[in-house]
């Protein structure tokens, strides 16, 4: 009926050594700056802007369909 944990201490020591080296060893990602429309200079992923860059853009016709327009209510009424 002995103790047959492993002791923390070692357990705690290892998990940390992993997350060190896995951060050491990880490669940075390409970041791109852009500036954003209030004049920001930021940096971004490389991959999420080609990511963002593949989608397709909305028509006006869906924009109009998808936004709360007054103007769309007199429309339907005429």
């Amino acid at each position: 009926m002995g103790n047959k944990k492993k002791p923390i201490n070692s357990s705690r020591r290892k998990f940390f050594s992993l997350i060190l080296s896995a951060s050491e060893n990880a490669e940075k990602p390409e970041m791109l700056k852009m500036l954003t429309p209030d004049g920001k200079l930021v940096e971004i992923d490389k991959k999420v802007f080609e990511a963002a860059s593949k989608k397709q853009k909305a028509s006006n016709k869906e924009i109009y369909d998808w936004m709360k327009n007054p103007s769309k209510d007199l429309n339907n009424s005429l």
